[in-house]
């Protein structure tokens, strides 16, 4: 009998990178146990049915009461609960989230075999960002195979020890996802006189995120002709954060929104000229969709984005943003990015995973 395999994912990016790898499971008519721990919950359902899948296991594990040992602590009863009652041999989990740091622990301790999708990203600080770089370092160790993104991620692995028979260098998924979505939908890159902005981490929230806000204000006021699409992330703290730079009034070319689905954040970025976030998952997304970003954030744990001049470290410095966003956007030459130089694969990264873990 065939091993039971379990993808187990709990937030939306998650869900966006094991998409395709569900898709090829489907594909080759191989039965797998699709598990939704419920970190984020509505966000996630409804991306769940807007790309018709449904999930056999929905755990619910959030509560607005825990604390973060908490929910670790609850994600790892209720994953090993369903380890036994599934009799499932195969986990597959993506990314660096208190999900996935979960599911690793609890298949070394069931004694299953674990698969980590987009392994080796690093940054060199443990606790930047938090908790996310403790995370993906620990998975690592417990992973009977890391599938790396990037040559790059590769060699981090291979630096901790990593044996190289446990690695295996696959491309992206989210190159992949980014392709069916724009089939599907027939989304087309176009470079219309928009900025699109998101900024929500957590080492931003404060000082940093109000400096954000002030110099994309001063950037509207500078730039009247420019339409400046700002999706809003749902904390609370954030928000009130950002919308304090503006209570003595916002420039009528800024529109805030509440948070987007994938396909119309797609949608947008496609259409805009340039993108500005402190989002990982944007930094990805960028290269596909052929746009320069400006990265909100003092160090990436996707330094390629940098290395092919698709992104740029920007921080939160007024000046800094100010003077990189007037150095790109009236300049094709800047703004448009070279699909072909994309360091996150071809979109075949999918096909790669699967045939390994049926191996």
């Amino acid at each position: 009998m065939n091993d039971k395999i379990a993808i187990i994912y709990g937030t939306r990016p998650e869900f966006l990178k094991v998409f395709p790898i569900i898709n090829e499971f489907k594909r080759l008519h191989e039965d797998i146990c699709i598990v939704n721990t419920g970190q984020h919950d509505s966000l996630l359902t409804e991306m769940e049915n807007s790309f018709g899948v449904i999930s056999h296991h929905q755990l619910s594990v959030q509560s607005l009461t825990f604390t973060n040992s908490n929910l670790i602590a609850k994600l790892i009863d209720e994953i090993s609960n369903l380890i036994h009652k599934e009799n499932i041999q195969k986990i597959i989990a993506q990314g660096d989230t208190f999900t996935v740091l979960a599911s690793s622990m609890s298949s070394f301790l069931e004694q299953r075999k674990f698969y980590h999708i987009e392994a080796g990203l690093r940054t060199s600080d443990i606790h930047t960002p938090f908790p996310e770089e403790f995370n993906r370092r620990v998975v690592s160790l417990t992973a009977n195979v890391n599938f790396a993104p990037t040559e790059l991620s590769k060699q981090n692995l291979l630096n901790e020890k990593i044996p190289e028979s446990k690695i295996s260098l696959v491309g992206n998924s989210i190159v992949d996802m980014i392709q069916h979505v724009t089939k599907k939908e027939n989304i087309a890159v176009e470079y219309k006189d928009h900025v699109f902005i998101t900024a929500h981490r957590r080492e931003n929230i404060g000082k940093p995120l109000k400096n954000i806000a002030q110099a994309i204000k001063e950037l509207a006021e500078e730039n009247p002709e420019t339409q400046f699409d700002w999706a809003l992330h749902p904390n609370p703290n954030t928000r009130k954060i950002i919308m304090e730079v503006f209570e003595k009034g916002t420039p009528d070319n800024i529109n805030f929104t509440e948070p987007l689905s994938y396909l119309e954040a797609i949608r947008k970025m496609a259409r805009s000229k340039l993108i500005i976030s402190d989002s990982g998952g944007i930094q990805e997304e960028a290269p596909s969709l052929q746009k320069r970003v400006l990265i909100l954030r003092e160090e990436t744990e996707r330094p390629e984005v940098i290395t092919c001049n698709c992104g740029v470290l920007v921080g939160t410095d007024i000046q800094k943003i100010k003077s990189n966003f007037n150095l790109i956007y009236n300049n094709p030459e800047e703004y448009i990015f070279k699909s072909e130089n994309n360091p996150f694969g071809d979109g075949k990264s999918a096909e790669k995973i699967v045939k390994k873990i049926l191996e």
